[in-house]
Formats: C-alpha cells, structure tokens, sequence
C-alpha cells in the first residue's frame, strides 16, 4: 500500500492514509480508480433519473450520507465532519452550522425564482469553501449540485472529472481560478463554467 498520497496543487493535501480501507492500493492511480468506481455508483443513483424529496431531502444527514456514498467503500472518514483545520476551508466547530445555513439559503434562492444555473453554482462553490471532509470536497460539491439541478428538472453540469484530477490541466487551471474569484464575491467564472458543461437536451 502505498505510504504517501503525492499533493496535487489546488487540492487538500491527504496527509493520514490509516484510513485508506483497501490495502492492496500501492499507487495514486489505483487510488483515483477506486474512488471512481466508488463515486459512479453514487453518480448513477442520484442523476439517471429525477431523485425524490425522500431520496435527497438536502438536509444535513443527506449531504454527509452523499459524500459516504461516494466515498465510504474507499476510506473510513467518508461521510464524517472534519476535526483538523486544513491549507482550505472554514474551522472545523464552523462547518455543522455553516452547512445548515447553507441549506436554507437554498430555499431562499427557490423562492426568490434566481435562476438554477446560478443557483447550482453557487451551492457548489460554497460547499467547497466550507470543505467539510478531509478529502473528495471538489467532487463531492460538484455531485451535490448536480442532484439540486436534477432535482429540480435543470440539465446536470458534465465535468470532465478525468481532467479536473490532474495535478494541470486547462479546466483544472480555469476552475480554480474560478473559485478564487468566488472568494472575492464573483461567481460569474464559475457559473460561466457550469453553463458551459451543461448537457444540451436532445
């Protein structure tokens, strides 16, 4: 097994692998695979068809439950709050209430009929900035908002996930630019990105 995970720039450094649940994983690449195997089942679940309230009722049990979902067959903190302050995201006794207030800013921005893309977008980039688990955010925000599209008849955005891995890649580099834009309060890069990943109905 291998005994350090290489640091990708832009991503959160995975510094303890005592969590790693498959010992016979001895490079990064087959840890990669692993996590996408583990990640399409959770993908396939939620976005092959429009999941239901009960399905994904985006309270705060689900959104843990989805990234252990997507995560938990792969590492044994899956689903679990983080308790260390890492190079991104708020502090650890933040994250519980920061995601609830996020969760209801959804249906705020429902009622106030902003538009979905946006609406998707923002969802994502603001559950990346809280970065609640130790590892998987990126991804695990980008699936969350799909499901909030999905969920609410939207076109889910395609990433091209394969891309967005690599340590540099063109999207991977515009992404997080677009983030760091975010930071500042402009999420016009970002929502850009999602419109121009979203799938065209046939």
């Amino acid at each position: 097994m291998i005994d350090k995970i290489p640091h990708i720039p832009g991503a959160t450094p995975i510094d303890d692998i005592s969590g790693l649940k498959i010992r016979s994983i001895n490079t990064l690449g087959q840890l990669y695979e692993a996590e996408f195997e583990n990640t399409a089942k959770a993908v396939s679940k939620y976005l092959v068809s429009k999941p239901t309230n009960r399905m994904a009722p985006f309270n705060l049990n689900w959104i843990k439950k989805l990234h252990r979902e997507m995560f938990g067959n792969v590492w044994t903190w899956a689903g679990k709050i983080r308790q260390t302050e890492k190079n991104i995201g708020i502090k650890p006794f933040q994250i519980e209430t920061s995601l609830q207030d996020l969760l209801d800013d959804l249906f705020v921005w429902q009622n106030r009929d902003m538009d979905l893309i946006e609406q998707a977008a923002t969802l994502h980039y603001k559950a990346v900035f809280i970065h609640p688990f130790d590892n998987g955010n990126g991804r695990w925000a980008r699936l969350l908002a799909n499901i909030w599209l999905k969920k609410n008849s939207g076109i889910v955005t395609v990433w091209p996930e394969n891309d967005m891995t690599k340590g540099t890649s063109k999207i991977r580099d515009e992404y997080l630019q677009a983030l760091k834009a975010a930071d500042n309060g402009s999420y016009d890069k970002l929502i850009d990105i999602h419109r121009r990943y979203t799938e065209t109905k046939e």
